[in-house]
């Protein structure tokens, strides 16, 4: 670990957005944020209840898996100039191997360089933190958004994943994508302070 607390839950700013730990609190509004059918167009699962947002937040606030190989990262991200959430971002650290990211931003908050900012500002915090060789990012083939956002942070498509989710509609399939924190550095990628 490269951290001497990798156990503190951090928040982080970025040019345009504070990310605060996420916390049991968060639930209501997160709620309101997250109710959009469209934001989960790619995802197994539609818009959450507030009580399982409750449930779910208050799991993830403990930072890390019964078990202990993982630490669980969720921030909560609120532009400077608002009040209101637009998402979040998600870090599952299995050390020292990988990151696993996640986000999900409200529709209201896409084509804005949000994702982008977001992300870029967790995985400065994550490498700094961890003892992690790589960050791992999968995607529905479908969503070309969420690809363009990984590759123009510089990840890699490493392969994919037949029948890895069950729709109405059919299966869908996921492109498995990696960044190496070595690439991360070299490219001296910098967005959070």
């Amino acid at each position: 670990m490269t951290s001497s607390n990798p156990d503190a839950r951090p928040s982080f700013c970025t040019v345009r957005l504070t990310a605060q730990p996420v916390v049991k609190q968060h639930a209501a509004v997160m709620a309101e944020v997250l109710r959009d059918p469209l934001t989960y167009r790619f995802l197994e699962e539609g818009p959450p209840s507030v009580s399982k947002l409750e449930r779910q937040y208050e799991f993830l606030a403990g930072g890390k898996s019964p078990d202990g190989t993982e630490h669980w990262l969720t921030w909560i991200l609120i532009p400077k100039d608002q009040t209101t959430p637009i998402g979040f971002v998600q870090a599952t650290v299995r050390e020292p191997d990988t990151v696993h990211v996640a986000y999900l931003l409200a529709p209201a908050a896409w084509r804005k360089g949000y994702g982008y900012e977001a992300v870029s500002g967790m995985l400065e915090v994550v490498f700094a933190r961890y003892d992690v060789a790589r960050a791992v990012a999968e995607m529905d083939t479908r969503n070309v958004a969420s690809i363009g956002l990984v590759e123009a942070l510089g990840f890699r498509h490493a392969g994919t994943n037949r029948e890895a989710a069950m729709f109405e509609d059919g299966v869908s399939h996921e492109h498995v994508y990696e960044l190496p924190q070595s690439e991360w550095r070299r490219r001296g990628t910098t967005g959070a302070s």
